[in-house]
């Protein structure tokens, strides 16, 4: 019983722990008409050309399509993994992705 308990206690805790951080940055426009992407600027400066993930395996091409019109915006974000894209350079395909107030 007191096993279950603890378990119960450090699960989420573990689960926390094996997740990327959060890193923040703003909701850019990449590349030139008539191939313009979603992107996001780290504060470092750096612009990392958003890529849809999978179904299922995090932020997909319908969840970007909604954050097309929030460029200018702050949002955080976890990345699932980085990606070079020929035509954008440094791409990244996020886990989770949310629009700050």
């Amino acid at each position: 019983m007191i096993r279950k308990a603890w378990l119960a206690l450090a699960l989420p805790l573990l689960l926390a722990m094996a997740s990327p951080p959060w890193e923040q940055g703003t909701l850019v426009a990449v590349g030139a008409s008539p191939l313009i992407r979603l992107g996001v600027e780290r504060s470092d400066g750096v612009v990392l050309t958003l890529r849809p993930a999978e179904a299922g395996q995090g932020v997909d091409q319908a969840q970007l399509r909604a954050l097309q019109g929030q460029t200018g915006r702050k949002v955080r974000y976890r990345v699932a993994r980085y990606d070079n894209a020929p035509a954008f350079g440094k791409a990244v395909i996020l886990r989770q992705v949310e629009v700050m107030p």
